[in-house]
């Protein structure tokens, strides 16, 4: 069901929250001048969203400038719905439906603003001394693309190819590895599941004194060479957790993960179908969510700025 609230919401105040979150130290040309307190604006059409000429170089600029919305003709209600749609995983369909503008454009914007936050994910190792590591794999085909070629025909639905899933057979696996302590997850999109893919990604989303706990895939053995420590449990023989110290909790598994997982599916779910080519946006994006639970400004600017860099608190 749709549920426009843009009728309800102020376009004054969406244009101070949207310039707050731009520029939290007070607005300035492309060039670095700060704008007077005093200085009246050079354009006042679009009212509040107006237009200002620098008094030093000359170099006429709003809010937007240098930004995602630079030239865009959204209102600052349209523009903070936008963001709050992407932000929480409403679909384009859905959302294009309920604020009344075209599915297409909006899908650009949401691919640039996905792909700003993958850029700008915070990829520092996780400082947990227990870690886990394990693999999901995600139907993701070529959704949109024409397959006129009869021996690369589109994927169905629900793709059910059996073996090991690859970026090449539509079921790319996403690689996991989550702080136990922290609870901060860092998701890879992969090819494939072999050691060389594997490993590499798992030493730098750790600290070489981390414990790291996995299931028994052979992309973990060589692990412990690394200095980490590797314990695993071995689900083909029916083990999902189990004490190797003796204290009565059983610490080795990977469940840990396994809640994420059902976390990450239930995001993707209502695009019915991703463009594997998107896929680790939309991962991104979920990884943002997870970690830092609310909006907070400095995600905002990642999303609208190119050249914003997020500092993690």
């Amino acid at each position: 069901m749709r549920y426009s609230i843009g009728e309800v919401l102020n376009e004054k105040q969406c244009y101070d929250y949207l310039s707050k979150t731009l520029h939290p130290d007070g607005l300035h040309c492309p060039n670095g001048h700060f704008l007077p307190p005093d200085q009246a604006p050079h354009d006042r059409h679009r009212d509040p969203l107006f237009d200002y000429r620098c008094q030093m170089c000359g170099k006429v600029f709003n809010i937007f400038t240098d930004t995602i919305w630079s030239g865009s003709r959204y209102s600052c209600i349209t523009i903070v719905l936008i963001l709050r749609g992407i932000v929480q995983g409403v679909p384009t369909m859905h959302l294009a439906e309920e604020l009344g503008i075209d599915r297409t454009h909006l899908l650009k914007i949401r691919h640039k603003i996905q792909k700003w936050a993958e850029e700008h994910l915070p990829r520092s190792p996780l400082p947990d001394t227990k870690t886990e590591a394990d693999e999901m794999y995600q139907n993701s085909g070529e959704k949109g693309d024409k397959h006129d070629d009869i021996d690369n025909p589109p994927r169905h639905r629900a793709n059910k190819k059996k073996g090991i899933g690859t970026m090449k057979n539509d079921r790319p696996p996403i690689l996991g590895v989550v702080g136990r302590a922290s609870r901060k997850i860092r998701l890879t999109v992969c090819d494939n599941t072999q050691q060389a893919t594997i490993q590499p990604q798992v030493e730098d989303n750790t600290e070489q004194k981390t414990i790291l706990y996995t299931d028994e895939s052979s992309a973990y053995v060589h692990v412990a060479e690394t200095g980490r420590k590797h314990a695993a449990v071995c689900r083909s023989k029916g083990e999902w957790a189990r004490d190797d110290d003796g204290d009565g909790i059983r610490e080795v598994h990977c469940n840990t993960l396994e809640g994420i997982w059902t976390g990450l599916r239930n995001f993707l779910r209502p695009f019915r179908g991703v463009h594997k080519k998107y896929l680790p946006q939309y991962t991104a994006m979920f990884e943002w969510t997870h970690n830092l639970k609310r909006v907070i400004p400095e995600f905002l600017r990642c999303l609208m700025i190119h050249t914003c860099t997020f500092k993690p608190t």
